[in-house]
């Protein structure tokens, strides 16, 4: 009696090492294009190299906050403001998924779809917010202007509000179906 080999096709897919890789790409051009030190240059990439051997170290994270210093110390431009927030961002995706992805593994390009979506999503809310942002702070500060702040603030409350709302009502929701009679996401089945 043999066995038969199990498989299964995936499709389009792309080795687990190209999204840590895509990580020191990101690192790398992030910190040269907004980094004007080149100490901070090397312990960005330095710092994204060590991610891509040991994810679990999170060292891709110390590659991520030097880039901010780049647009904190230098004229404020629009441009690169958008350009850090690119960086950082695409950064922040590719080492939570590097945390994840074994680099031995093949990674199915229709998984990565909801990745992609996300990552779009947030980019087209948050570039229009930084450039009205960069747009307020180059004008002189009215009473009108003055304003924004605590409406900004009361916003920011109202979406953590929201957001905690619906977190409980998942909770009831998940202990509702009573599968499992555990609170928290029901995954049904172990995790």
């Amino acid at each position: 009696m043999s066995r038969s080999v199990r498989s299964f096709r995936t499709g389009a897919a792309v080795p687990g090492i190209v999204i840590r890789l895509a990580m020191v790409a990101v690192a790398a051009c992030g910190a040269l294009l907004l980094i004007p030190f080149p100490l901070w240059q090397g312990i960005a990439v330095l710092a994204a190299l060590v991610a891509v051997a040991i994810p679990r170290s999170l060292a891709a994270w110390v590659a991520l906050a030097c880039l901010p210093f780049g647009v904190i110390l230098t004229e404020p431009d629009p441009g690169r403001t958008a350009l850090a927030l690119l960086c950082v961002h695409a950064l922040h995706v590719c080492a939570s998924l590097s945390l994840v992805v074994p680099p031995s593994s093949r990674v199915a390009l229709p998984v990565l779809l909801p990745t992609a979506g996300r990552f779009l999503t947030v980019q087209l809310l948050a570039q229009p917010v930084a450039f009205g942002v960069w747009l307020l702070t180059e004008r002189q500060i009215t009473g009108t202007t003055a304003l924004l702040a605590p409406v900004a603030a009361a916003m920011l409350l109202g979406g953590v509000l929201l957001a905690v709302r619906a977190a409980r009502r998942a909770d009831v929701a998940a202990a509702g179906t009573g599968a499992f009679g555990v609170l928290g996401a029901d995954v049904r089945g172990p995790s």
